[in-house]
C-alpha cells in the first residue's frame, strides 16, 4: 500500500527548519520512497494539490480554507516590515502611516499563474510584483522598496544592520503571523506514507509549540 513516490509541494513563506525532523523520520520509517518537492510561488501548492502533481501541501490557504481541501495547521509565520538601513523610511523614527508609505515602492510577492489573484498586506500605492522570494529579498536588500518578510529570512540581514525594522501604524498583519497548514484534497486522500508524515508533522509540530 506504500505509494511509489511522495509529491510534496511546499509555499515560498514555509521555513524548512522546522520540517526537517519529519523528513528525517519519513526517510529512517520509508527509506525506500522516493520523495519529490516543488516550491512555487503564491497558490502554487493548492493548483498542485488540484492537479494531481502534489499529495501534501504545506502552505497558506488565504483568505479560508477552501471547501475541496482537508487543512490542519501546524504553525506560525510571523511577518516584519523591513527595508534596508539607507531606505527612507528606516529613518523615520516613529510608526509609518499609508502618507508615508504612499511615495515609496512596496515589494510584492504575486502570484504568477493567476496575476488577477486577490493580493494581502497592500499598504502602499507603488508596487512592484516579484514570484520569487529570493529574488524580492535582493531588491530589498539593494533599496528598491520595503516590503513584509518573513522573520526567519531576515534574522541574519536585521542582525548585521542591513535591513531596519519598520512599525506600520494599524498594521492588519496578525501578530501571530500568516498560519501554516498541512493539506490535501477532499477526495484524494494521501497514501500510507503521506498519511504518516502528516501525522508526524501534527504531532511533532504541536508538541514543538507547546514547549
Amino acid at each position: 500500500g506504500l505509494e511509489p513516490e511522495l509529491a510534496l509541494a511546499i509555499d515560498p513563506l514555509v521555513p524548512t527548519a522546522p520540517l526537517i525532523e519529519s523528513i528525517r523520520a519519513l526517510n529512517d520509517t520509508f527509506p525506500d520512497l522516493m520523495v519529490a518537492f516543488s516550491t512555487e510561488g503564491l497558490g502554487g501548492s493548492l493548483r498542485r494539490l488540484r492537479d494531481g502533481t502534489a499529495a501534501l501541501a504545506i502552505c497558506l490557504l488565504l483568505p479560508v480554507v477552501p471547501d475541496d481541501v482537508v487543512a490542519f495547521p501546524l504553525m506560525h509565520v510571523r511577518l516584519q516590515a523591513v527595508a534596508a538601513r539607507d531606505h527612507p523610511l528606516a529613518a523615520l523614527g516613529r510608526p509609518a502611516g499609508r502618507d508615508d508609505l504612499a511615495p515609496h515602492v512596496q515589494l510584492v510577492l504575486s502570484d504568477p499563474v493567476d496575476p488577477g489573484s486577490p493580493d494581502y498586506g497592500l499598504a502602499g500605492e507603488r508596487r512592484w510584483r516579484f514570484v520569487e522570494l529570493g529574488r524580492r529579498l535582493d531588491f530589498l536588500l539593494a533599496g528598491f522598496g520595503w516590503c513584509r518578510m518573513p522573520t526567519h529570512l531576515v534574522e541574519q540581514p536585521l542582525a548585521a544592520g542591513c535591513l531596519v525594522p519598520i512599525d506600520i501604524a494599524d498594521d492588519p498583519t496578525p501578530a501571530s503571523g500568516l498560519t501554516i497548514y498541512a493539506a490535501h484534497l477532499r477526495e484524494r486522500e494521501p497514501g500510507r506514507a503521506g498519511r504518516w508524515l502528516l501525522d508526524d508533522l501534527r504531532t511533532r509540530l504541536a508538541d514543538a509549540g507547546s514547549g
